[in-house]
């Protein structure tokens, strides 16, 4: 929630903060994203492997997540005021325990033989090893700035490895689980071993020039898992959750696709970071968030069904903005509607801190008879055709301009 909070306030104030691109980037990426990945690898490891662990690991895990905060903000703050130091200093606490992390993933994988999920804590494992990878490529960039190939490897290791490894393997039981459809991801282990190779292939590439076949690996391995949850998509399954990790893995494979592609015609093409940081990574975070709080709060399906509509309120609206607005940000090519565009882009992720209390508030009011538990209720198919409504005015509006 705090770094949330201090994501929105920078960005409004980002004409004022040095070197403001690198630290939204980072205050995201080092801030929410892996504050939820430490958390929730940890609570579904527990879960996909009936491996509920003793209270007393939780101070460990805790000085854990506060000690990868505290290098957090180091990092950023090294970076902003360009004190390569001290960002080297904050990437290195961040790494060392996020390597803890993992090795504590790996003892609960090595207990987990026989279970159906245990490639999962694999992936998860594999994941919080790469974060450290990345941090030693950003080491490298606070010395060498701009260099081309330390950024692909730090990319690759950061998005490709810490966060894509954790979304697949997350995926791999909750996207079927979002859709409320039956079954898991059907070639789970393969899909992940092609995941782990094309990032370690595609980082080792670039720092050798040659990234392009890592990238095709990487890229086959979400292809893999994308077909195979499109199986699960279906119209009695349609609220926020679902539609945005539908919409955050199609923005990974189509903007996979579009940079390999490119990079096998072109030499050193731009990257597209905001396709996979807002596109992808962020949107992704919120859908899931919005289906993992209520779930884990449980209280009975009433509690629950209240958590997810507050959560999800306006949410096919919402999501047409994020999807509408990012796409005509990214394609649009006069300055004042990209402004536009990704402030209708962004403002729908940043309103979730508001979502998120509600929805608490409401599962509270439930589980304390409070109040009466809300109907289950069909996606509203007026609320599609206004979320397909605006994005035809967005169409409009970018052949206008």
């Amino acid at each position: 929630m705090y770094w949330m909070l201090a994501f929105i306030v920078a960005g409004l104030t980002h004409f004022v903060i040095p070197n403001y691109p690198w630290v939204l980037i980072h205050i995201f990426t080092l801030g929410v994203l892996t504050n939820s990945i430490l958390i929730w690898s940890q609570h579904l490891t527990e879960k996909f492997v009936q491996q509920r662990l003793d209270d007393s690991t939780r101070p460990a895990q805790l000085f854990r997540i506060y000690g990868v905060n505290v290098g957090a903000l180091i990092t950023v703050c090294g970076n902003m005021f360009t004190i390569a130091p001290v960002t080297i200093i904050g990437a290195v606490i961040v790494a060392a325990l996020m390597l803890w992390h993992s090795a504590f993933l790996f003892s609960q994988w090595r207990n987990a033989r026989g279970k159906r999920f245990r490639s999962i804590v694999a992936a998860y494992t594999a994941s919080a090893a790469l974060l450290p990878c990345g941090a030693f490529f950003g080491g490298l960039l606070a010395l060498d700035p701009g260099n081309p190939r330390l950024i692909i490897a730090h990319v690759a290791c950061n998005v490709g490895g810490f966060v894509g490894l954790a979304a697949a393997a997350s995926l791999t039981v909750l996207f079927p689980a979002v859709w409320r459809a039956s079954g898991i991801t059907r070639f789970m282990t393969p899909a992940l071993a092609l995941l782990a190779v094309g990032v370690v292939a595609t980082a080792g590439g670039a720092l050798l020039g040659v990234p392009e076949a890592g990238l095709v690996i990487y890229t086959a391995g979400w292809i893999l898992n994308w077909q195979q949850w499109l199986g699960n998509v279906h119209a009695k399954g349609v609220n926020y959750p679902s539609v945005s990790v539908l919409a955050a893995v199609t923005w990974l494979v189509l903007t996979l696709t579009y940079y390999t592609v490119t990079l096998l015609t072109q030499v050193e093409p731009k990257l597209p970071t905001i396709a996979l940081l807002v596109g992808f990574a962020g949107q992704l975070l919120i859908g899931v968030m919005a289906y993992l709080l209520p779930t884990t709060v449980g209280g009975g399906p009433a509690a629950v069904r209240a958590g997810l509509q507050a959560m999800g309120r306006w949410g096919l609206l919402r999501a047409t903005f994020i999807n509408g607005g990012l796409l005509l940000w990214i394609t649009g090519q006069d300055s004042y509607l990209k402004v536009v565009m990704s402030l209708l882009c962004l403002a729908p992720l940043a309103v979730f801190p508001v979502f998120m209390v509600r929805g608490v508030k409401a599962q509270r009011a439930v589980l304390t008879k409070q109040a009466a538990g809300p109907a289950e209720v069909a996606a509203n198919p007026h609320e599609v055709l206004v979320g397909a409504g605006i994005l035809a005015v967005l169409w409009a509006l970018f052949h206008i301009f």
